[in-house]
């Protein structure tokens, strides 16, 4: 009975969630394998999840011709489609000494691979008159922070994208939203040295973290809400 105030009554949709290895994806999305199909992609790290609702597939998201097969190869089973951007890379570096690579794959993974999903996946939404794009994205990364000018800024970027896709296809009865998360104790988080986390954690007013409940309530609404449409959700606990 733990999640029983969510709104568990969605069913009949296939949900797509890059990032599907993240701690954090799993715990928020799995749930939903109940009565509907998840396609999850992963990239180095492999998932194990024993679900018959659940098809994983291993996914370079800076690859044009793996996306495109990707999406080619799960076509006949979409029909009301709901795309979760939960992919992210980030590597930390003063811009004087930050290889050109390393922004260019930050970019790869951060806004091009939600342009090349999205752009793939559209015209199945289009057919239906129904979809649901939702990307994730970082209150901490949207504020600018010293060593993560190239995620900031790929951050920044994805805003002005789901704006823009919001209104070019709202007409179609799809929507584009961000969740913007602050900090989990998942993943990455659960790594860092303990002063620091404990550092993070007093920053914030309620001096607790989000759980993947936060997600997974916020999740629900966007995909039943038809009019909230080219929205910033942020999620972190009023973070300054």
């Amino acid at each position: 009975m733990e999640d029983a105030f969510l709104n568990t009554d969605l069913e009949g949709k296939q949900i797509i969630i890059t990032g599907f290895s993240s701690e954090l994806a799993i715990a928020s999305f799995q749930q939903y394998a109940v009565n509907n199909l998840i396609f999850g992609t992963y990239n180095n790290n492999k998932i194990s999840l024993k679900n018959k609702n659940i098809k994983l597939s291993k996914l370079d998201l800076a690859s044009e011709n793996e996306i495109k097969e990707f999406v080619e190869s799960i076509k006949k089973d979409l029909k009301n489609v709901i795309l979760v951007n939960f992919a992210a890379y980030k590597f930390d570096g003063l811009l004087a000494n930050y290889k050109v690579d390393e922004w260019d794959k930050t970019f790869d993974i951060n806004i091009r691979s939600n342009f090349l999903l999205t752009k793939n996946i559209l015209p199945i939404m289009i057919a239906n008159q129904w979809g649901r794009i939702i990307h994730i994205s970082s209150a901490r990364g949207l504020r600018g922070s010293s060593g993560s000018s190239a995620y900031s800024a790929s951050k920044s970027a994805l805003s002005a994208f789901n704006k823009s896709i919001a209104k070019e296809y709202a007409r179609f009865g799809i929507t584009s939203n961000i969740i913007s998360l602050g900090y989990f104790n998942y993943g990455m988080f659960k790594e860092l040295d303990l002063k620091l986390k404990q550092k993070f954690i007093e920053s914030l007013p309620s001096k607790l973290m989000g759980s993947h409940k936060d997600v997974s309530s916020c999740f629900e609404y966007l995909v039943h809400s038809p009019f909230t449409n080219g929205e910033k959700v942020t999620i972190d606990g009023c973070m300054d």
